[in-house]
């Protein structure tokens, strides 16, 4: 499951990449987290950059763990469950990102962080779907998740599920109002060519967020002790 992602290209080319309109907003993040508010392309405002909370707002969480539900939607139960499919349906944003983190799963206690990016991409776009609720003062709040999908790194140890990822020419048809169930679907089958490498697990701590937090690492683990495994 994705908890952890990066975004830290500059404004002016995050618009240019997406075609947006706008004032200029403050990015670079590269440990992007739940209950922050980040930047999102909504299908109600195609124009332009929202800020949207991943899974909750700071204050609904109240330093409780967030729920995995919370953060993502798995592709398979999007069209089985109604409240799902009504938000893939009426809900839809794209969630531009340089890359995301995956814990690499070696045993119950030993685990390590990995990048993931394109080659070729300096942005990769992944899809989600969003909410909108009014808090107890009347405030709106929107917030966001990711569509996940079957594990396809070839490497069980990240676990069963991975971020969907947007080929570059179904971006704007996933935001399109027209697309059907069906071709909604078929987006989430083809995922672009990622690659990845270990990177420091400096990457758990909410205080650190540098760029240092994407260069590559010798494989090591959340306790500070260098694997071997590959």
């Amino acid at each position: 499951m994705i908890d952890r992602y990066a975004i830290f290209s500059d404004f002016k080319d995050i618009n240019q990449r997406y075609g947006l309109e706008g004032e200029e907003f403050t990015v670079p993040n590269y440990n992007a987290s739940p209950a922050q508010q980040l930047p999102v392309i909504a299908n109600k405002s195609k124009k332009g950059i929202s800020f949207f909370f991943w899974g909750t707002n700071k204050q609904w969480s109240n330093n409780k763990s967030i729920s995995p539900k919370l953060l993502s939607a798995e592709r398979d139960k999007l069209t089985k469950s109604t409240t799902l499919k009504t938000a893939l349906m009426d809900r839809r944003c794209v969630i531009p990102v340089n890359g995301f983190y995956l814990w690499k799963q070696y045993s119950k206690k030993r685990m390590t962080p990995h990048y993931f990016y394109a080659t070729d991409e300096e942005l990769i776009s992944l899809p989600g779907i969003w909410e909108e609720y009014e808090d107890m003062d009347g405030k709106i709040n929107y917030t966001f998740k990711f569509i996940e999908v079957p594990n396809y790194s070839g490497v069980t140890e990240f676990g069963d599920n991975m971020p969907a990822v947007l080929s570059k020419d179904m971006e704007k048809k996933w935001l399109d109002d027209y697309s059907s169930p069906d071709e909604l679907m078929d987006m989430l089958t083809n995922i672009p060519k990622l690659t990845n490498h270990p990177v420091s697990p400096h990457i758990t701590s909410l205080t650190n967020n540098s760029a240092d937090l994407i260069k590559p690492q010798a494989q090591v683990d959340q306790l500070g002790n260098y694997t071997l495994f590959e």
